[in-house]
């Protein structure tokens, strides 16, 4: 990374003793007082436990070669530096981050693709990212960096061996998308799905879908190239997708790609992809449904990229990803437990619940779900919603925590063994009760309900 004194000079602030950085040529960004080194550009974040500006004095004593600051901290501390120092003040300092990573990004040709939606993101970054790198050096978005701090960070890591980027694009406020779209400049994009995410500030499934297609917006504006999941429902009724350069996917035959399940090896699926008359038949070694759904983006978007069906079929074959580790299996003492706790919405309770029908055990199957968060005034409608899905869905074995769960319980009423609890060490020690050599179990639940801990003690 190169970053010069023409490239800061064109993010919104003021330098402060701008002649100490003319001819400096910057070679590292950091957020992160502990790792922060001599020379480096510091940029003072605040964030929900920390604030970057309280630990200024610490990285210009380690050297930090420019600091990226907000107006009412200099305000009340330029007293105490020198001429020595230079500083970059701006009104603020996530949004710098962000311009600079813009100008930085601006340095490159070379494809972008941005991915976006509901559920299933982060896999379908690995899956799409591990295929195209069968053919070009790939620069991907690592884990989930994908907010208004990870995507810039991510640009930061461009350099000239990079042959195509694929970026992860998160939100939970519209807008979020448009801004991130601004920063990354993609010429193409993908949208995995369209779901119940985040309610409390985006208010219903319509919400969702007009923050994802802030990413369509953007193409549609720049000329670009959108593929397109046809088998989301909320995408394929859009009449945006009608009016830009798009590549469609789907189970459909009439999609540019096609792709469905063959059948189940276990826990992973066996998928056939098809495209002008040629075939892929691939067995997966990520698991359920959706590694077939993220299988499929992946393989359209690959194809496109003009990756050979030989390298497409060897790439999805091979995969595996930390991020598929979000919906792992771990056996323990002859038990399955598929740890699905990173998060938790409407949806991808439905998908979790899918997923556990296909599996063939020998055994009984349990569903362990805890609260589902941010679905602001539908809350309590959705988790009666996934007490009615289980029971439908003809499960026997319910063990509900959280206050909002309680609702989940409810509407239960009528599976066999259908439990809620208050605390959640009173539900581990009840299920490992109930639990046999053969069962599986499925826990799932929002973030902050640390779910994992149900996994960690069975």
């Amino acid at each position: 990374m190169k970053i010069d004194f023409s490239d800061i000079s064109k993010v919104n602030g003021k330098v402060i003793n701008p002649a100490v950085i003319e001819r400096k040529v910057f070679k590292n960004i950091s957020i992160d007082s502990r790792t922060c080194k001599k020379g480096d550009i510091f940029f003072a974040i605040k964030g929900d436990k920390f604030d970057g500006h309280d630990f200024i004095g610490q990285v210009i004593k380690k050297g930090a070669g420019l600091v990226i600051a907000d107006n009412k901290w200099y305000s009340a501390n330029k007293k105490n530096y020198k001429n020595k120092n230079s500083f970059l003040i701006v009104n603020d300092t996530t949004g710098a981050l962000g311009e600079l990573a813009g100008v930085y990004r601006d340095k490159f040709v070379l494809p972008v693709i941005a991915i976006a939606g509901s559920n299933g993101k982060t896999t379908v970054k690995d899956v799409t990212a591990h295929v195209l790198s069968k053919k070009y050096n790939v620069l991907k978005t690592e884990g989930n960096l994908n907010n208004a701090i990870g995507v810039p960070l991510t640009l930061f890591r461009l350099n000239d061996e990079h042959q195509i980027a694929v970026i992860e694009t998160g939100t939970n406020h519209f807008g979020e998308v448009a801004g991130l779209c601004r920063i990354v400049k993609p010429q193409f994009g993908l949208i995995t799905n369209i779901g119940k995410e985040h309610l409390e500030f985006l208010s219903n499934i319509n919400g969702a879908a007009k923050a994802e297609f802030e990413l369509v917006d953007y193409l549609k504006k720049n000329y670009g190239t959108f593929f397109v999941n046809m088998d989301d429902v909320q995408i394929a009724k859009r009449t945006d997708i009608k009016k830009i350069k798009s590549f469609t996917f789907g189970q459909a035959e009439n999609n540019d790609v096609k792709g469905k399940i063959k059948k189940f090896t276990g826990f992973s699926p066996e998928i056939e992809i098809s495209y002008n008359r040629k075939k892929i038949n691939a067995l997966l070694k990520i698991t359920g449904v959706q590694s077939f759904k993220a299988a499929l983006c992946a393989s359209a978007t690959g194809l496109y990229f003009d990756v050979s069906f030989a390298d497409v079929k060897k790439a999805l074959e091979e995969f595996t990803s930390a991020s598929a580790k979000r919906n792992e299996m771990i056996c323990k003492d002859g038990i399955t437990v598929i740890d699905d706790t990173y998060n938790s919405n409407p949806d991808s309770v439905k998908m979790a619940l899918e997923n556990l029908k296909h599996y063939k055990v020998r055994g009984r199957k349990h569903i362990v779900l805890g609260d589902m968060l941010e679905l602001g005034k539908t809350s309590k409608r959705e988790h009666e919603n996934a007490g009615e899905l289980v029971k439908k869905m003809g499960f026997e074995s319910l063990y509900t925590y959280g206050e909002e769960s309680y609702n989940t319980f409810k509407k239960a009423r009528g599976v066999q063994s259908n439990f809620y609890f208050g605390d959640k060490y009173t539900l581990i020690e009840f299920l490992k009760l109930n639990l046999r050599k053969g069962d599986m179990v499925l826990v799932k639940g929002s973030r902050s309900m640390k779910m994992e801990e149900v996994v960690q003690e069975i």
